[in-house]
């Protein structure tokens, strides 16, 4: 699986420079990742969010884009449509970056532009290094599965054993069913979408495990599970969900 790069700047000779840069960076050090995207303006990458559903993104945003928004608010949209994006600013305004706590984007990183090249390549190449070794970490956790809680028994299942998580009737819990059978516990589907990456959101009360899915009809929009349970989906999600059974297969 490769990890898309998405690049934001208004002037076009610093565009071009940045994304030599990267491909040259992916050619020598990491298949890791994939240009997806270079945009001048910011309603490219909006488009491009709501066309392809990245998920991981790694987001090279200048701030002043000398368009309707701004670095920063493009941050907080796709912070919104890519919960696990990487944010790296490329900008000569980094007097700007106590912005970015307060609208909570959590940047990765702010790139000097006015440096000399070398300076300015290495600091890109250290943060794609630093962001390639966060994806592997993250891998990392993923794989040792998932947790909760049922008063005070804590529960690990192996997350080949969640099968889908839904809204329960009674606020603020959640039923969990599972090749171990089902389970309810107090949690926030936000929260778990978030935690952990292999779940998949099919609706606004459900959340799943690809890896799970028996067969999907698309007539009816219902998916059908190992354990022959069955969720129905949204329209909106059936292109995603597509990609998703692609590339679980």
């Amino acid at each position: 699986m490769s990890y898309p790069i998405i690049m934001c700047e208004d002037n076009q000779i610093q565009l071009q420079q940045l994304d030599t840069l990267v491909e040259n960076y992916i050619l020598f050090h990491s298949d890791l990742f994939k240009v997806e995207l270079t945009a001048s303006k910011p309603q490219q990458v909006i488009d491009y969010l709501d066309q392809s559903e990245p998920q991981n993104g790694i987001y090279f945003l200048d701030i002043d884009l000398k368009a309707e928004i701004d670095g920063i608010q493009l941050a907080a949209i796709i912070r919104k449509k890519d919960v696990q994006a990487e944010i790296i600013f490329v900008t000569t305004h980094d007097e700007l970056a106590p912005l970015t706590l307060k609208r909570k984007v959590a940047a990765l990183d702010f790139i000097e532009k006015d440096q000399p090249l070398e300076d300015y390549r290495q600091e890109i190449y250290d943060t794609l290094d630093y962001a390639k070794q966060i994806i592997d970490e993250t891998r990392t956790v993923q794989k040792k599965g998932f947790s909760f809680e049922v008063g005070s028994q804590v529960y690990n299942l192996d997350k080949s054993e969640v099968i889908f998580l839904e809204a329960s009737d009674i606020p603020h819990r959640l039923n969990l069913d599972s090749t171990n059978g089902k389970f309810e516990f107090y949690g926030k589907l936000t929260e778990l979408e978030k935690k952990y990456p292999f779940l998949f959101r099919i609706s606004r009360s459900c959340l799943i495990n690809p890896e799970n899915i028996h067969h999907v009809d698309f007539s009816i929009r219902e998916i059908g599970f190992s354990d022959g349970t069955t969720q129905k989906f949204s329209i909106g999600k059936s292109k995603k969900l597509k990609n998703i059974i692609q590339e679980t297969l």
